[in-house]
């Protein structure tokens, strides 16, 4: 049983894949791309009319026939809205945030109404689970819905298939589409590891020390490193976290460091590349001028947000 349910859900995905192969935005909802089956009310609805008929021609009345055809009537007609309150949608833009493996990423996807039509009651879902809440969205509107999946692996993580589905309007008949929108996000190495950053490894020919601004301008706060100072520790914001944080201030000087694959004995690459985004989100908030080694790849010595994307997104890709 078990081996047939894999072997029913293998045909059904290839299926979807077939028929909604991945395309650019904005992708929008066609006929032939809807989808309706009733629902268990509707199944009941229907048997409920089935013995009604049976009634009614048992006992020849014309007032159980009109209530027969007449229900049935409303079933089809509720059809007819369940199948056209998804024609025409619209799914316009795609955002997502680069993430860390592990971490959850957030999809928002904007889906606008044209037509004409007021869309109503619509679930959203990432190939069919984890459905949102219901989104209703008015004719020439649209509305941002997130949707969230966690990001097991480095690299670039496609866009999950969508299902759009909605019952509306009397719950007989479930109409549904699926989307597959070929957007990609970054995702970076598990940020794991230790926090001491190596010092005078790489090629010092390249490093270089930090601008002084002055003795007593602020900069901000670090994380506690073993071997600092306990007097330059901020007790006061160190009560407002877990860790301990130290004053920095624009007299420090620090030279540049590099960060690279051959500074770490581990055979495991994966858990080399965790270490090097553990070090860049370190140095980066330390204030530490660095520079990355991947590969083929030599980045900096810098500093700054730009310079810690960069860093990032060429682990995530090596």
């Amino acid at each position: 049983m078990a081996a047939l349910r894999r072997h029913a859900r293998d045909l059904r995905t290839r299926f979807i894949e077939r028929r909604n192969p991945p395309r650019g935005l904005p992708l929008r909802v066609s006929r032939r791309r809807v989808y309706i089956l009733p629902t268990r009310n509707g199944v009941v609805f229907a048997v409920l009319l089935l013995v009604m008929l049976l009634g009614a021609t048992n006992y020849s009345n014309s007032l159980a026939f009109a209530l027969t055809f007449w229900l049935a009537a409303v079933a089809l007609v509720s059809m007819h809205h369940a199948h056209a309150n998804l024609v025409g949608l619209r799914l316009r833009a795609i955002h997502a945030a680069p993430v860390f493996a592990g971490d959850t990423l957030t999809f928002e996807l904007t889906l606008e109404a044209s037509g004409g039509r007021r869309r109503r009651a619509l679930r959203v879902s990432a190939d069919g689970r984890g459905a949102t809440g219901q989104v209703d969205i008015a004719p020439g509107e649209s509305r941002i819905v997130t949707i969230e999946q966690i990001a097991t692996a480095r690299g670039r993580c496609a866009c999950p298939r969508l299902r759009i589905e909605s019952i509306y309007p009397v719950g007989l008949f479930r109409a549904w589409t699926w989307l597959q929108p070929n957007t990609q996000v970054i995702v970076y190495p598990r940020c794991a590891g230790h926090d001491r950053l190596p010092r005078g490894a790489g090629d010092t020919s390249s490093t270089r020390r930090l601008a002084r601004k002055g003795t007593d301008e602020f900069l901000g706060h670090r994380d506690y490193v073993p071997g600092d100072s306990p007097r330059h520790i901020d007790w006061k914001a160190s009560a407002r976290s877990d860790d301990l944080r130290m004053r920095e201030y624009a007299d420090r000087q620090s030279e540049a460091v590099w960060l690279a694959e051959d500074q770490l004995g581990t055979a495991d690459r994966e858990a080399r590349l965790s270490q090097l985004a553990r070090w860049v989100v370190v140095a980066e908030r330390s204030g530490v001028a660095y520079g990355l080694q991947v590969d083929s790849q030599r980045l900096g010595p810098d500093q700054g947000p730009a310079h810690r994307l960069a860093c990032l997104r060429a682990l995530a890709l090596a």
